[in-house]
């Protein structure tokens, strides 16, 4: 089984490159959208080192993501309808900072740079109309004008000005003067306006640079989990690992089942999202107190289990029922970072494919260095697991068994 996970592994690994395979070949459109000259092709073997030579892996990697919610790799696997484009984006331009913040660096960076030139384009336009109305742009004699800015001559001018104003930058060329009082208020609010630009551009690029996007990928999970006995109960296993020295804290983990629900009613619910009880204890969740624990330690890569009792929604799943069931179970992990102080969230999912009945485990990612004198991790072995003798029966059934034994007993 073991050697099983690798290989799906190895077919995720190279989804990637048989999508780029199937856009390029003969007549493709080359990066930049058109077709390369002399009939060089990027599709060819000797363009583009992605290119494999049978499109079976892009066919895996597809079907990895098909009917599925949150794809291995934590991706929601949702989009938006695009009759409800224009009531979305009016929604989204009144939340203007976060999406902003939410925004791609590229389209952040031309938004920063844009900002800058649509007011230094805006205050030189008026700047040239205070000039024009003021008469400066003729031909006056010494002393028989007062000019409201001076060394001002033309467009160009009243664009370098609304630079050198904005910036507080002061060449020295160009200053207004105390003859014009709409270009002293005018110089005044460009002024106010150039720092409020200022402040919430540089808002959203440091919040960009404080968000930790990338910190979720040093999270791993396991690419199967397993379903094995435990105290005589039957639990659902998953095994997850920080791989940065510095864990989270206040790290968690919580699980949903997402599958198909009919109320005795006759209402069919298509896409219903239950909670899913998970935890690194033994018994899967504290079973004191008012709520249950689900707080984790990810000091080396841990195993998170859910308890298949009377509350599971697994709970009359049967080994034979993984090939004909359709359900999805979401685990996600989530925690602070201690070097921002900022919230991080890792997330992943597996189909009934990816659950593997009668396995464990294997315990080999800590062993202690009596060299070092301090505990060596292994991430390489988080998904290895080998069989065991758990009942092939859902717990309802090995339930109903041990009554049935108690019964005979008395």
């Amino acid at each position: 089984m073991a050697t099983l996970g690798l290989q799906n592994e190895a077919l995720l690994g190279g989804g990637k490159a048989a999508a780029i395979e199937q856009r390029s070949g003969p007549g493709a459109p080359s990066f930049f959208g058109m077709q390369l000259p002399n009939g060089i092709d990027l599709g060819s073997k000797g363009m583009n080192p992605f290119r494999k030579t049978s499109g079976l892996l892009g066919v895996f990697h597809a079907q990895t993501k098909k009917n599925r919610l949150v794809s291995k790799h934590g991706n929601i696997n949702t989009f938006s309808n695009k009759n409800e484009d224009s009531d979305k984006q009016h929604k989204l331009i009144k939340d203007f900072f976060t999406t902003m913040t939410a925004l791609a660096w590229s389209w952040t960076l031309l938004s920063f740079a844009a900002s800058f030139f649509t007011s230094w384009l805006i205050f030189a336009v008026i700047w040239y109309l205070v000039i024009f109305t003021n008469g400066d742009l003729e031909e006056w004699e010494d002393g028989q004008h007062a000019y409201c800015v001076d060394n001002v001559k033309s467009f160009t001018s009243c664009f370098l000005y609304s630079v050198e104003t904005q910036h507080t930058i002061g060449y020295g060329g160009r200053a207004v003067t105390e003859e014009c009082a709409g270009a002293m208020i005018l110089m005044c609010i460009q002024s106010i306006v150039g720092v409020i630009i200022q402040a919430c551009m540089a808002g959203i690029v440091f919040a960009k640079f404080m968000m930790p996007i990338s910190r979720s990928e040093t999270i791993m999970f396991s690419k199967n989990a397993v379903i094995t006995m435990r105290n005589g109960s039957l639990y659902l296993l998953v095994r997850l690992a920080d791989l940065r020295s510095k864990h989270l804290i206040e790290c968690h983990v919580n699980g949903h089942f997402l599958s198909k629900v009919v109320t005795s009613e006759g209402e069919e619910i298509p896409h219903h999202l239950t909670n899913l009880d998970l935890g690194s204890s033994l018994e899967g969740y504290l079973t004191e107190g008012p709520s249950p624990s689900d707080y984790i330690q990810p000091f080396w890569p841990l195993i998170v289990a859910h308890k298949i009792d009377p509350r599971s929604p697994l709970y009359t799943m049967a080994p034979r029922d993984l090939q004909t069931w359709q359900f999805e179970v979401i685990v996600t992990v989530e925690g602070v970072t201690p070097e921002t102080g900022c919230s991080v969230q890792a997330r992943t999912s597996y189909l009934p494919s990816e659950i593997m009945w009668g396995q464990r485990f294997e315990h080999s990612t800590l062993s202690y260095d009596q060299k070092e004198h301090k505990y060596a991790v292994s991430y390489t072995p988080i998904n290895t697991f080998h069989p065991d003798n758990t009942p092939r029966c859902s717990a309802k059934v090995l339930d109903e068994r041990r009554k049935d034994d108690t019964e005979e007993e008395d």
